[in-house]
């Protein structure tokens, strides 16, 4: 029987991100059936396939760690006794399902050799087909002699890793260790529904469809009897022992986020040029819940109220970052930059704004960010490097004599993924945007990319007119105008 894989499960299997399979799928390349791949077609179009670890992932969460400057606790990525157990018995179920079928073709070949046999006559065509028949024989029994390693590293990656899919959105994600759902899937750049995050208020609460789950914490909220019947659960108190199915709520739109009031501690203050990296964290119990670009509004009593773009991806909703750029006429940044220390407070309200990914499309993006613009664009990077979708990410950074804040870390990016490429442009965006996204970017295939930009009206006007001149549909530029920041 024929096996077939997810399209999340075959990306992590032969190294490549989702996008890339969904480009050969769209081509014809590749096949798909009821949103599986014959692993069999999935070896034939990458035959040096080879088990993806997890080293790429862990480099990109350390540099987006570094990046905010603070340390986080991660979730042990080895599957604990329980869920081993229960992975390996699956896949004991369907050795055991495999051999019976094994041992019934065997029975069928016996009886059909036996059927030839008792035929009348010896016909040539009986006589070919008896030789055609112990010829294939033969060719199943060596089988044996050459496993497919790539095979072996599908059923490994089953057994340290279980699947969570989620209707009706179709989105996928992997459970590694023993995290919770909600954690696995904020991780993985979903945008599930939750509050609290710490089993009381019961927002994050989603049915199991299919698949074993078990309870990893203690919550207070008490699930009804017809609930519990049906399947639900808290997804921040429950981890998947196998594969899962699961039906949960997801954001599809910033409207559909719900603005919060929550207090936060700073917890570290940089400089970096004339910009402040502001990295601050919520309590553990009320977590901002937030679209990767959207901003907040800060507020500090006795001083003012300023509006930022959160700089940090979603998928750590507890460790906040926000770049704040020197401003005398930004009571927030002044205050920030002269008399702020390690646990004050600031008040937050939020989140705001629009401006996001449409995490459907499969395009690579192109990020272009002009100055204090590359705040709202970080966020927009590193939820796209949790989605781990698009083929290509290309970032631009504009304007400036020198390297732009925070050059470091694109620079890092650009060495540790090898899907991501990073360039800057010295001169205003206006003069020479254009003339290098014509050298970037295929003038072929400009038709499987997403573009973002954050900046001025001038970068604006030539990003826009780039895209006339190469006949882009208008919704394939996404323009977010750098932020004012004092709202006093």
């Amino acid at each position: 029987m024929a096996q077939r894989i997810s399209l999340s499960r075959a990306a992590r299997l032969v190294g490549v991100k989702r996008g890339t399979l969904q480009q050969q799928i769209r081509a014809g390349d590749l096949q798909t059936f009821e949103g599986e791949i014959l692993l069999a077609d999935l070896l034939q179009a990458y035959p040096d396939a080879r088990v993806e670890d997890s080293s790429m992932l862990e480099r990109v969460e350390q540099i987006i760690e570094q990046a905010s400057f603070i340390n986080v606790e991660h979730a042990a990525r080895k599957p604990d006794n329980v869920a081993l157990t229960a992975r390996v018995m699956a896949l004991s179920e369907e050795l055991s399902l495999e051999k019976l079928r094994v041992a019934a073709y065997r029975r069928l070949q016996a009886q059909l050799r036996e059927k030839i046999e008792s035929l009348d006559g010896v016909a040539d065509a009986l006589q070919q087909l008896r030789a055609w028949l112990d010829d294939a024989a033969s060719g199943i029994e060596q089988v044996g002699d050459t496993i497919d390693p790539s095979r072996v590293n599908e059923t490994y990656l089953r057994v340290m890793t279980a699947q969570a899919s989620v209707i009706p959105s179709g989105h996928e994600f992997f459970v590694e260790g023993a995290e919770s759902l909600l954690e696995a899937g904020l991780r993985g750049g979903l945008a599930l529904n939750y509050g609290c995050s710490n089993g009381n208020c019961g927002l994050c609460k989603m049915r199991v469809v299919s698949g074993e789950t078990r309870r990893i914490r203690h919550h207070d909220y008490t699930l009804t009897e017809a609930e519990k019947g049906l399947g639900y659960l808290l997804g921040c108190c429950y981890t998947a022992v196998t594969d899962v199915v699961l039906e949960a709520d997801e954001a599809g739109s910033a409207a559909d986020i719900p603005l919060q009031h929550i207090p936060l501690r700073i917890k570290k203050i940089d400089t970096t040029d004339d910009v402040l990296i502001v990295s601050t964290r919520t309590p553990r119990t009320s977590r901002l819940r937030f679209l990767a670009g959207q901003g907040a509004d800060l507020a500090i009593e006795h001083v003012g109220r300023s509006h930022y773009p959160i700089a940090s991806c979603p998928c750590d909703d507890m460790n906040l970052q926000f770049h704040v750029a020197r401003d005398p006429h930004d009571p927030i940044a002044n205050f920030l930059a002269e008399s702020a220390r390690n646990n004050d407070l600031v008040n937050l309200e939020g989140p705001r704004g629009a401006f996001v990914l449409d995490e459907d499309s499969p395009n690579s993006l192109l990020f272009v960010a002009e100055g204090i613009g590359f705040a709202t664009i970080k966020g927009l990077i590193e939820h796209a490097m949790a989605l781990d979708a698009a083929e290509r990410i290309l970032l631009v950074r504009v304007g400036g004599d020198g390297p732009p804040y925070l050059h470091n870390l694109c620079r890092a990016w650009n060495d540790a993924l090898d899907n991501f490429d990073y360039v800057t442009l010295d001169s205003p965006a206006a003069a020479g945007l254009e003339d290098r996204l014509q050298h970037l970017l295929p003038s072929d295939g400009l038709d499987a990319w997403d573009f973002y930009a954050c900046g001025s009206p001038a970068l604006e006007a030539s990003l826009r007119h780039f895209a006339e001149n190469q006949v882009l549909p208008p919704h394939r530029v996404t323009f977010e105008p750098i932020s004012t920041g004092s709202l006093s």
